[in-house]
């Protein structure tokens, strides 16, 4: 159909819910949004009763494969950005799903971690010795491409404040994971203004140790500076719970390769110090109080997911990711602006995150309200990519296709490598 309406029983258009609207699609573009009762007798329409139609999803944090492709879209995830890969690979899927949007969801890419002296990642990272190597570096991703740069954990106050300057004058956003020899307050000198799993705010560890009424007090000025959080609650959450069996009946598993879903059963945390692991759930509470009290302050939140570490679906663990984000205190409807609107605004996605005329017809039916209760999420009923509806059987067996070998993509062999007994604990 060229021209059509989806009638679902309420919208979120990326900021606010409408009742009894349609959203008439035309080619690849949203045509308008009407009261239902407003629309042409000759129209087609698609009645999604007891349904909430979305945007598409946007994952802000992910580390892409090619099995993984097909789960988000089958997650309605449209968008996603790749924080950390081989960059000749990335770029090449980046173009396939251009080029053919049922191939899975577009793709902001970053290329590899720009690190310090060493490389915590060798397989995506890559080691500077010094502030003028990392210009180089940023300077390489503008020429190649890239959406975005990265920034990794050894780098010193110096390497960052030079990546940013250049990241600045190449037009490129930055992003960072702080390492601890950089504080929080040193790297906004700096010049970063996104920080992915609140590193500077709390430790993944001993962040239990985090006086939260500290990290509240400095949040205005956090806000103030226009310092975005991709919190990431999820993964850190699943790597403190690595042996809860509920993970191992998880059905959205089916979209997980087997041999990677093998890796997550034997990824080093599993087996480590018993202190280590009750530390870790410790510090997801107090991760949780620290968004609360950052998203509070005014703080610019965007979801991601970091899939695809242990137990996180592709796709669907950015569901859970919004759930932890209610958790923490969002309402439900900032926890869905974060992975709609505000993520395409942050990710200067102009086309995607709303519904509106003028979009990308992108959309995601679910089954009762996630306004009410943010779990509902991944009941999906429909997904729109591009103005076509998405096939879960073709998107099945695209994943089968997949299965059918070993994954033999960068991010793929590094989670592989890290789970084998001689790589250690990490």
């Amino acid at each position: 159909m060229d021209r059509f309406a989806l009638a679902p029983t309420a919208l979120f258009d990326g900021e606010r819910l409408r009742k009894a609207h349609a959203v008439i699609v035309e080619g690849e573009r949203v045509a308008g949004v009407a009261p239902v009762g407003s629309l042409p007798e000759a129209m087609e329409v698609q009645r999604l009763d007891g349904c909430t139609l979305l945007p598409g999803l946007i994952d802000c944090h992910t580390h892409l494969s090619d099995w993984m492709l097909p789960a988000f879209l089958a997650a309605g995830v449209t968008a996603v950005r790749d924080t950390g890969n081989d960059l000749a690979w990335i770029l090449r899927r980046r173009e396939r799903t251009r080029a053919d949007p049922m191939a899975g969801p577009d793709i902001l890419c970053c290329g590899p971690l720009l690190d310090g002296s060493a490389a915590f990642w060798p397989q995506i990272g890559r080691p500077h010795a010094d502030a003028a190597a990392i210009r180089r570096s940023v300077d390489e991703m503008a020429e190649r491409g890239a959406d975005a740069v990265k920034l990794y954990v050894h780098l010193t106050p110096e390497q960052i404040g030079a990546a940013a300057t250049q990241a600045d004058r190449r037009g490129l956003p930055l992003l960072a994971h702080l390492g601890p020899s950089v504080d929080l307050a040193t790297a906004v000198s700096a010049g970063v203004r996104e920080v992915q799993h609140l590193t500077g705010c709390v430790h993944h560890v001993d962040g239990w140790r985090t006086n939260v009424d500290q990290v509240a007090a400095s949040a205005a000025s956090l806000a103030k500076a226009g310092v975005a959080q991709c919190p990431t609650l999820v993964v850190w959450d699943r790597l403190c719970r690595l042996n809860d069996t509920a993970f191992r009946h998880d059905r959205r598993d089916r979209w997980v390769h087997p041999e990677i879903a093998a890796v997550w059963q034997r990824f080093p945390h599993r087996t480590g110090e018993v202190a280590d692991r009750l530390d870790r759930q410790r510090s997801v509470n107090t991760m949780k109080r620290v968004l609360g009290a950052l998203a509070g302050a005014g703080c610019t939140v965007v979801a991601g997911s970091d899939a695809p570490f242990p137990h996180l679906v592709p796709g669907f663990s950015l569901h859970d990711e919004l759930s932890l984000l209610v958790d923490a205190g969002l309402e439900p409807s900032a926890a869905l602006a974060s992975a709609t609107s505000v993520a395409a605004d942050h990710l200067g996605l102009a086309d995607s995150g709303r519904i509106r005329p003028g979009s990308l017809a992108d959309m995601v039916a679910v089954a009762g309200s996630p306004i009410d209760d943010i779990c509902v999420l991944s009941d999906i009923r429909l997904v729109l990519r591009r103005g076509r509806v998405v096939d879960f059987d073709a998107l099945a067996a695209h994943a089968a296709e997949e299965y059918s070998g070993p994954p033999a993509d960068p991010f793929s062999r590094l989670m592989i490598d890290f789970a084998e007994p001689a790589s250690g604990s990490g």
